[in-house]
């Protein structure tokens, strides 16, 4: 497959076409992974962070309430203790559970009995409390403490962990507070000082405590097991919603980039869409014409590198114009679409076929191994653009022209290669069509007057430069003036009068033609009314019409507008035409003619017999005059078989009842020849050369004159 479409966008594909603006989306793609691999691992440690403080926090708030719990515990037990040491302690029965205390046997009324018999013993402050402490640390688990370096109970003996705390508190210290193990159990244990106060001197006074002595300590141990369980309670309900929080972050995150990605991918087909129509024909996706010389430029370095030939071929469609007149704009682009395609089918992958515009192609043949192999290529194409077109119904005809040059034999630079490429490619279209040329150094000089002569031609339309002259037609039979035909002449500036045979070929190839024949059927249309009013009036006056003009799709009802403008030319106009205009069989010109001769329009086959099927279109086209080529009016006298020919055609003519008119008569012997067969009428030099306006009106005056 020649190279004619762009890499299709997809997002995982091969690299697509990009323009070098601003960052490589593929490294702005790579960035915004990058910086959501960041932005996640951001996020993960963020959430870390947080529940490391979370968790700080739930384990100082559980510490926190069992702090609470150990204070409050605290100060209840040394409210007690304060309310019973102000007391002196209280009685109770003597039983198991209280039974009389033997560290208070020297207190003489430590035992009582009851005017009624009840058997009571006396309860100090601190037995009290033990007993208190006990059964809460057997209902609710906290434990308390009584303690002292000297202590009268050795079951208040302190522990190792007590002890520290006690010579603290000798030094100073006020409270203790610390998580430790109990019995392989944690607890928060609380300290504080235990001071000497009047009612302790009661039962210890004896160990030489005074009041406001350190005596000992008072401790709470708050069991943290709940408060662990509530704690972690609480952190599993922080990592299920912080974990929750990191998904969702980490969706939001990839959400972004997706979307950022997203954003990259439409700019990049945006980008890769506006190369693509910015480097490739919309109508046929063959490259157009910058991408054309870009791989022009790229074929032509490789082939220098590497010392290789390439070949440039010019391709022009004969006789698009016609499909496009005819059938309409839709069918002429879909015709264009199946030339492309059958061009990428005759070429190689390495080859590149474009579209320049209009219905020219080029192909550049990238390497060929000589000369031959490019006029291989051009056969293929001319062989498989011959290959009837079927277009939605319709059938169409075709032939083409291609012009081809070499790199390096022709030239070095991709502008010469396709100025000589086309300078070809005007050769093989001259030259009959449906051909293929090599370039030549006489090409160039012959494309170097063409442009010139296009360039004098768009002054000459502009700077009306142009004049009308008339040759009269004359009836044989008599010899009377029958009418005249209108023929254009160009008076240039700087090369003076230029031969319509220089620039009509030029005209009709660059489209010129068109305003060129309005001016002239205006000019006539003018002239002929001018006549009319000098009393110089023309019976009958004939114009050219190119096959150009003819195929226009709104000719045929734009001259009909003209006539309605200008009544005077009705029955008296011929349009002279080409036997171009009958081969177009596509653009129906029977019909276009027979509206015409309803109108009063005459036609006259021009050039008669120098075709090949001539005689066909007589039987199926409306024609009123055949007019005999001058070439073989010139040769009529010494050349048996021109004579012949102009025999037979006067002949024919007169079967087909068509006015038969020769042009070109310059002797007499060829006017009696003419006379003698019965020829209608003649125009040429023995009568009467073309000559302007004002001579034409002194010429029929003249014949008025002489004819009085």
């Amino acid at each position: 497959m020649a190279f004619y479409c762009y890499h299709e966008f997809k997002y995982n594909s091969a690299p697509l076409v990009m323009t070098q603006k601003n960052i490589h989306p593929q490294i702005h793609l790579k960035r915004l992974k990058t910086n959501y691999r960041l932005v996640a691992v951001l996020w993960a440690l963020l959430i870390i962070l947080f529940v490391t403080w979370s968790q700080q926090n739930i384990n100082s708030e559980a510490m926190g309430l069992a702090r609470q719990e150990a204070i409050s515990n605290f100060n209840k037990d040394q409210a007690f203790r304060i309310w019973a040491s102000e007391h002196g302690g209280v009685y109770v029965l003597e039983n198991e559970r209280t039974p009389a205390n033997p560290y208070l046997s020297d207190v003489p009324e430590r035992d009582v009995i009851t005017r009624s018999g009840r058997q009571l013993t006396l309860m100090n402050p601190a037995y009290m409390l033990r007993q208190m402490m006990d059964e809460y640390a057997t209902l609710y688990g906290v434990k308390g403490r009584i303690t002292s370096l000297k202590p009268l109970n050795p079951d208040n003996a302190p522990d190792s962990w007590e002890r520290e705390a006690l010579l603290a508190f000798e030094k100073g210290e006020l409270e203790r507070l610390e998580v430790t193990d109990i019995n392989g159990k944690p607890y928060l244990r609380l300290i504080r000082p235990m001071v000497t106060t009047e009612g302790c001197l009661k039962c210890h006074h004896h160990q030489g405590y005074q009041v406001g002595d350190i005596r000992g300590g008072v401790g709470v141990s708050v069991p943290l097991g709940n408060y662990y369980i509530i704690a972690m309670q609480h952190k599993i309900s922080l990592w299920l919603s912080s974990g929750v929080i990191w998904i969702f972050g980490l969706v939001a995150a990839y959400f972004f980039r997706k979307r950022g990605e997203e954003k990259v991918y439409e700019r990049m087909e945006f980008e890769a869409h506006i190369w693509h129509r910015a480097n490739f024909d919309s109508l046929t996706a063959l490259s157009n014409r910058d991408l054309f010389h870009d791989r022009l430029d790229q074929a032509i370095a490789n082939a220098k590198r590497n010392n290789l030939k390439l070949a440039l071929l010019y391709i022009d469609l004969d006789r698009f114009k016609d499909v496009n007149d005819a059938q309409g704009h839709a069918k002429g682009d879909l015709l264009l679409q199946q030339v492309a395609n059958r061009l990428n089918g005759c070429v190689r992958d390495a080859d590149t076929v474009s579209r320049l515009g209009g219905d020219e192609f080029t192909v550049i043949l990238s390497t060929i191994a000589d000369k031959d192999a490019a006029a291989v290529v051009a056969a293929k194409i001319l062989d498989q653009l011959s290959t009837p077109f079927e277009l939605d119904g319709f059938i169409a005809y075709i032939s083409t022209s291609i012009g081809i040059t070499l790199y390096p034999d022709d030239g070095t630079s991709s502008g010469i290669l396709l100025q000589n490429a086309d300078a070809a490619m005007f050769k093989a279209k001259t030259e009959g069509h449906h051909t293929y040329r090599y370039f030549t150094s006489q090409m160039n000089r012959l494309a170097e007057q063409r442009v010139n002569m296009k360039l004098a031609l768009h002054t000459a339309i502009e700077q009306s430069q142009f004049e009308l002259y008339y040759q009269p037609v004359f009836t044989v039979k008599d010899g009377s003036l029958d009418g005249a035909e209108a023929l254009i002449r160009w008076r240039s500036p700087e090369d003076g009068m230029v031969s319509p045979d220089q620039f009509i070929p030029i005209a009709e190839q660059t489209g010129l033609i068109i305003p060129i024949g309005e001016w002239v059927l205006q000019q006539a249309a003018k002239d002929l009314a001018y006549l009319d009013e000098v009393g110089a009036e023309l019976k009958n006056l004939s114009i050219n019409i190119s096959s150009v003009q003819f195929r226009m799709r709104d000719f045929t009802s734009n001259f009909l507008r003209f006539l309605e403008h200008h009544p005077h030319l009705r029955s008296r106009l011929t349009l002279e035409m080409t036997e171009s205009v009958f081969i177009d069989e596509q653009g129906d010109p029977g019909y276009h003619l027979g509206q015409l001769r309803k109108h009063g329009v005459r036609i006259a086959m021009d050039d008669f017999g120098t075709g090949y099927s001539s005689l066909s279109y007589l039987k199926r086209f409306p024609v009123d005059k055949l007019k005999i080529d001058r070439s073989f009016i010139q040769d009529l006298i010494g050349d048996p078989s021109d004579a012949a020919l102009c025999e037979t055609i006067i002949s024919m003519g007169s079967h087909l009842s068509l006015k038969v008119i020769a042009e070109g008569v310059e002797t007499e012997e060829q006017w009696n020849f003419l006379l003698d067969h019965g020829c209608d009428s003649a125009q040429g030099f023995l009568r009467g050369k073309p000559m302007p306006l004002a001579e034409l009106e002194q010429f029929i005056c003249n014949l008025k004159m002489n004819e009085n």
